[in-house]
């Protein structure tokens, strides 16, 4: 399901994994039936896309996870955010591996990744 205010579109794109070890975890997560690699940087991140949505792989970080939700404007979607009084951790970057994101955590401490889908 996307939500929509105006013409901004946000979806849930996918879940990432902070894993111990990426090869051992992308060997489990291959069994899965439809499961395909999209990316790969070993050691560091596999990107395996299943059905509709993405499951990362990222080998920093202690275990745990972060979720990653798209739109198609990030600048809009962080103005909004602040005001409604969220904190986002700062406004939206390029980031080296080729996306533009932001982050914030939920009430838990849980990370957020919103990216320019």
């Amino acid at each position: 399901m996307t939500a929509t205010t105006d013409t901004m579109s946000v979806w849930l794109e996918g879940l990432t994994l902070q894993v111990k070890d990426v090869e051992e975890s992308l060997k489990f997560y291959q069994q899965i039936p439809g499961a395909v690699l999209e990316h790969h940087r070993p050691g560091e991140f596999a990107l395996l896309r299943i059905g509709q949505g993405c499951l990362g792989l990222l080998g920093f970080g202690a275990p745990g996870f972060h979720l990653e939700i798209s739109t198609n404007d990030l600048d809009s979607l962080h103005a909004q955010l602040s005001e409604a009084g969220m904190e986002p951790d700062g406004p939206p970057e390029d980031r080296h591996w080729g996306e533009r994101t932001f982050f914030m955590a939920d009430p838990d401490g849980n990370t957020i990744e919103f990216a320019a889908g």
